[in-house]
């Protein structure tokens, strides 16, 4: 999103986007330089790499659990063998809102899940429908994501100064709210995540108007 990339800018942060590192170069024991497809050459004094995270299921695939980006579970972290569970960042849980399978990477998961298990695996009626949810701050900006707009949306809503980085902005898809994020916003998640959860249809005028309570879209 530009509003990251304009405050990481004004930091004094150099953003080298969409290329391709050819290679590392070491001054002894520590790094001293990245090379750049192209030829650049940019010298450093430490170097930090992000490459991503993958779920380790081959202990699953190989004792014939369902595995697809993650190991496959029910809303009550059920496997395809109903002796097994998953829980945390390799578990891909169909999730009872969103109507799908979803992995999350974050602890939240790791946290709150294991108590849906446990229940389950006692013969209770159980379902985990957390929504997906993650947090950052970075220098002065602080930020909230709850929801999931990965499966597709149609038109994003921004409520506040978004040039003032103190804004909520929404995910939609044929006018329901699919996901919230407040930038230097506070006290908000539980009425997004009310909107999100009512599937009530909003305007995007109405959503953008910060007079209007968040509450008042989720109650229809």
């Amino acid at each position: 999103m530009q509003v990251f990339a304009d405050l990481h800018r004004s930091q004094g942060v150099s953003l080298r986007l969409g290329v391709r590192v050819e290679g590392i170069d070491s001054g002894g024991a520590t790094a001293a330089s990245v090379r750049l497809a192209g030829g650049t050459r940019i010298e450093a004094d430490a170097v930090v790499a992000g490459i991503d995270a993958t779920p380790r299921t081959s202990l699953a695939a190989n004792a014939g659990l369902e595995v697809t980006d993650g190991i496959m579970t029910t809303a009550a972290l059920r496997t395809s063998d109903p002796d097994i569970f998953a829980a945390g960042d390799v578990a891909s849980a169909y999730h009872p809102l969103l109507g799908r399978h979803v992995r999350v990477e974050h602890w939240a998961n790791a946290l709150k899940q294991p108590a849906v298990a446990a229940a389950a695996m006692l013969g209770q009626e159980v379902r985990y429908e957390d929504l997906p949810y993650f947090y950052t701050d970075q220098y002065d900006l602080g930020m909230e994501y709850l929801g999931d707009a990965r499966d597709g949306y149609d038109q994003v809503v921004v409520r506040g100064d978004l040039e003032g980085r103190e804004f909520i902005a929404f995910w939609l898809k044929d006018g329901r709210v699919l996901a919230g994020m407040n930038v230097n916003v506070w006290g908000v998640t539980d009425s997004i995540e009310n909107l999100i959860r009512s599937g009530h249809p909003v305007t995007a005028d109405a959503l953008a108007d910060a007079g209007t309570p968040l509450d008042d879209l989720a109650a229809g």
